[in-house]
C-alpha cells in the first residue's frame, strides 16, 4: 500500500515543479522515506486489519452457507416435485385400473342380467306351454275319467245323497 502512494506523490510533485519552473527541472528519482509509525498505532492498525480480515472471512462463510442452503432447498424442491409427479402417475394408474374394473363389472352385470332374463323367458315359455298343454289335456271328460278311476279303487263309500259333501261333489262332476 505504501508503494502505491509513492507514484501518486511523484506525480503531484512533478506537477507542482512543472508549474513553478515551467519544465526547467527534470526529476529522475524521488525518494520518500517510509514514515515511522508509533507502536500503539501500528498495533491498532494490525488489530483493525485482523478484524477486517475476520469480517471478510465471516461474510464469505455466510455467503457460502447461504449458497449451500439454497442448493439444498433447490434439491429438496426438485425431489419433492419428482415425488409429486410419480405420485400423480401412480394415482392416474390406480384410477385407470379402477375404471377398467368398473367397466368389466358393468359388462359382467349386463351379461348376467341378459342370462337371467333369458332363463326367465325360457321358464315363462315353458309355463305357458304347460298351461296350454294342461288346458288341452284336462278336459271335462278326462277329469271325469280320472275321478272314476281313482274312486274305483275304493270299494266302500258312505254318503247320504246330495246333502253330503261327497254326494254334492259327485252330482256337480257327473251331472245328473
Amino acid at each position: 500500500m505504501f508503494l502505491d502512494i509513492v507514484d501518486h506523490v511523484k506525480k503531484n510533485v512533478e506537477k507542482s515543479i512543472s508549474r513553478l519552473g515551467q519544465n526547467g527541472i527534470e526529476i529522475l528519482n524521488l525518494v520518500i522515506p517510509k514514515p515511522e509509525i508509533p507502536a500503539d498505532i501500528a498495533k491498532n492498525y494490525k488489530q483493525v486489519k485482523v478484524q477486517w480480515t475476520e469480517q471478510l472471512v465471516a461474510t464469505q462463510q455466510q455467503k457460502t452457507e447461504r449458497i449451500k442452503k439454497e442448493t439444498q432447498l433447490i434439491k429438496a424442491v426438485a425431489d419433492a416435485e419428482r415425488q409429486k409427479a410419480v405420485l400423480e402417475i401412480t394415482i392416474q394408474e390406480r384410477i385407470i385400473e379402477k375404471e377398467g374394473a368398473k367397466n368389466v363389472s358393468i359388462i359382467n352385470n349386463e351379461i348376467k342380467k341378459e342370462a337371467e332374463n333369458n332363463e326367465a323367458d325360457i321358464f315363462k315359455y315353458k309355463l305357458e306351454k304347460e298351461a296350454e298343454a294342461n288346458n288341452a289335456l284336462y278336459t271335462e271328460k278326462y277329469i271325469k275319467l280320472n275321478l272314476a278311476k281313482s274312486l274305483s279303487n275304493n270299494t266302500k263309500f258312505y254318503f247320504s245323497g246330495q246333502q253330503s259333501e261327497l254326494g254334492g261333489l259327485f252330482h256337480r262332476i257327473m251331472g245328473n
